[in-house]
């Protein structure tokens, strides 16, 4: 289990753009449902409609990796949407990972304690 990642992307949803998360959520979904190592992955919205939470939990790294790769190209779609305003991420994140991840609002969070189930 210690080499699993997992994060949390906190984001704005845009003004009047709340109708199209839901396509745009489908896309992601469907495109990540079919990557080895995809643990967890889930879109969540406030009550009010105006925060959008997305919780990705990968194997490893690499899956990370992967999965970053598979779905690049429809980030500026999504982010057309919402705004980012942190993603926090757990675990021990690989050197590569951190690298394609410098120009996201990242914070890591070191993992010091605790157990899996």
């Amino acid at each position: 289990m210690r080499s699993q990642i997992y994060w949390i992307l906190k984001c704005d949803v845009n003004a009047g753009m709340q109708a199209g998360l839901n396509a745009v959520a489908t896309k992601f979904c469907e495109r990540t449902a079919g990557e080895e190592g995809v643990v967890a992955y889930e879109w969540s919205l406030s009550e009010d409609g105006k925060r959008l939470h997305v919780y990705e939990r990968y194997s490893n790294s690499d899956a990370a990796l992967t999965h970053l790769g598979n779905v690049g190209p429809m980030l500026d779609e999504l982010f057309a949407l919402v705004t980012p305003r942190e993603i926090v991420c757990y675990g021990n994140a690989s050197e590569a990972f951190r690298n394609a991840m410098k120009d996201f609002p990242m914070c890591y969070m070191k993992t010091f304690d605790g157990f899996h189930k």
